[in-house]
């Protein structure tokens, strides 16, 4: 990147509008959005400022399991809506086997999928690069790989975006300390009725949590039986599918992910920090666009945005009236993160909720 320019992160919590945002962005014809090009490199060593060689950091881009953990081996199964490279029609020679631990790389089915008609050439160019490199900060090989993809998608400037680093904020800013963080939020009760609903999520939260099902299964009794896409689903992890996790589960982890960012967020000046709410996008969306352009300093012009705004299905977003009991127990579960976001619990703040600077 040029040196007068800072790195730019999009963070939130996971299900808070993001991945629309991501799309919508992207439509700037200098703008490279990396979707989920964090959450496809190796949860351990992506993270942590300290000399990396080639060697290393084509490791952090092949990682196999090392990403997202077991949920890819069942990722024909998740089906989720991120995942945009075709599982059930690969390239010619391509499958899970030519890859490390058996599964797809993250970076093919997200981020690369994403950008280009050929993510799996794409992704080996990628490795080859990044194999290449020489010994430097682990923060400058990674800025070595956004611009590399950026440049392969003809694109000047990248935005990199994944679900749920509003929590990694601290490692982000010790890699980044110059960066420049848009924090988007939505009203918790929508978040953890998105994450109900997300495949992953839900099956995420019955492995951390150790959760049962009526007859007693958890995740951790499922075996390579189950944790294969081979076929049908199995008997059991069709029961760890189908299990309702508790409403009040994501509603703490929302909590706790905007609680561990703000302790952060104080570390970085007015320059650095923006919020943006979902609710704000989906009502102005250009009014927002204009405002997120600002902040990034964006190449300037916006005849893209019609186009952006295209994107944004009135109503599909769209906010569940709550309950009493709903509004109570978010209030309850919610209020600290409710407080530093000044909203309050199932309701959309009055006025623009876009501000720079620290709250």
């Amino acid at each position: 990147m040029a040196s007068d320019e800072s790195p730019r992160f999009i963070i939130g919590t996971g299900r808070c509008g993001s991945t629309i945002l991501s799309k919508m962005l992207d439509v700037h014809p200098e703008v490279c959005v990396l979707s989920e090009f964090l959450v496809g490199l190796d949860a351990v060593r992506k993270f942590g400022e300290r000399d990396v060689d080639g060697a290393e950091l084509a490791e952090i881009c092949d990682c196999g399991l090392r990403s997202t953990g077991e949920f890819k081996k069942i990722v024909g199964h998740l089906k989720t809506p991120e995942i945009q490279f075709d599982l059930e029609n690969p390239p010619p020679g391509v499958s899970p086997a030519r890859y490390r631990d058996g599964v797809y790389p993250e970076l093919i089915l997200l981020p690369l999928a994403t950008l280009f008609d050929d993510p799996t050439v794409a992704f080996d160019e990628l490795v080859e690069f990044a194999g290449k490199q020489p010994t430097r900060k682990l923060s400058e090989q990674l800025l070595a790989l956004f611009e590399w993809t950026t440049r392969r998608a003809g694109k000047k400037v990248w935005i990199e975006r994944s679900g749920g680093t509003l929590a990694q904020l601290p490692e982000l800013i010790e890699l980044f300390p110059d960066a420049r963080f848009l924090h988007l939020h939505r009203d918790p009760l929508d978040v953890a009725r998105s994450m109900k609903n997300h495949h992953h999520m839900r099956l995420f939260a019955l492995s951390h949590y150790g959760l049962r099902t009526d007859d007693g299964l958890a995740w951790s009794d499922l075996d390579e039986s189950d944790l294969n896409d081979d076929g049908p689903m199995s008997p059991r992890l069709r029961a760890l599918f189908e299990h309702d996790v508790p409403i009040e589960i994501f509603l703490r982890d929302w909590n706790e992910m905007v609680l561990r960012g703000f302790a952060s967020v104080k570390r970085l000046d007015a320059r650095q920090y923006a919020e943006v709410s979902f609710e704000d996008l989906q009502a102005d969306p250009r009014a927002v666009l204009h405002e997120i352009v600002d902040f990034f300093d964006l190449p300037s012009g916006d005849a893209w945005m019609d186009e952006a705004i295209a994107l944004l299905t009135p109503g599909k977003a769209g906010r569940a009236t709550p309950t009493p009991e709903e509004s109570n127990t978010a209030g309850a579960l919610c209020h600290a993160a409710l407080v530093l976001l000044d909203r309050e619990a199932s309701h959309p703040s009055s006025g623009n909720q876009f501000s720079e600077g620290p709250a």
